[in-house]
């Protein structure tokens, strides 16, 4: 899935522990409406910032999508290596301003691929039946849909991992690592 034409692509690449000021500002970003899809309720701001501070565990693998250098989405992949075969759940929240521009639909592409190559044999997610862009962005990979009281429970196998996939993710990370540190020493 491509970015709007009307702004630049962003920057993707995971995030480290560094990242973790930087992501809790982005979900402090979060409107209600936002918070509300991405959380499954209201949250606090203390909610918001104890949450970031364990967004990065051995568990997660965690993208951000980054514009002009400000983090203003995330996909979040969880619960890894807690079950054989492996389960994981997504999630993705994105900054009102950079909705429906394709955003949420290119961090979700990164984390079936990442699933893809950690052995998730299904990825999940939950979200209210209102949220018609995550309905969209998950209909791509003919998920299992089970609805139950106002919320969709998406379920899917993601492909097995393959030599092209392990190379497509090795790839991203090494171009974002590398363009990180060239923007660092500049």
């Amino acid at each position: 899935m491509s970015v709007d034409s009307s702004v630049s692509a962003p920057e993707i690449r995971k995030l480290w522990k560094s990242d973790i000021p930087e992501i809790a500002r982005h979900l402090l970003r979060l409107d209600h409406e936002s918070r509300y899809s991405r959380f499954g309720a209201l949250v606090s701001d203390d909610f918001i910032n104890r949450y970031a501070k364990g967004t990065i565990a051995g568990d997660k693998v965690v993208f951000g999508a980054f514009f002009d250098g400000k983090l203003r989405a995330i996909g979040e992949l969880l619960g890894l290596f807690q079950s054989w075969p492996h389960d994981a759940e997504f999630a993705l929240s994105v900054e009102p301003d950079w909705q429906n521009k394709g955003v949420g639909g290119m961090l979700f592409a990164r984390l079936v691929t990442a699933s893809q190559n950690r052995g998730v044999k299904s990825l999940q997610g939950l979200f209210f039946n209102e949220n018609e862009k995550m309905q969209r962005i998950v209909a791509k990979h003919a998920p299992e849909i089970i609805r139950n009281n106002g919320q969709i429970e998406a379920k899917f196998d993601p492909p097995w991992a393959s030599p092209i996939s392990f190379a497509r993710e090795l790839a991203q990370d090494v171009g974002a690592y590398f363009r990180q540190v060239y923007h660092l020493a500049t």
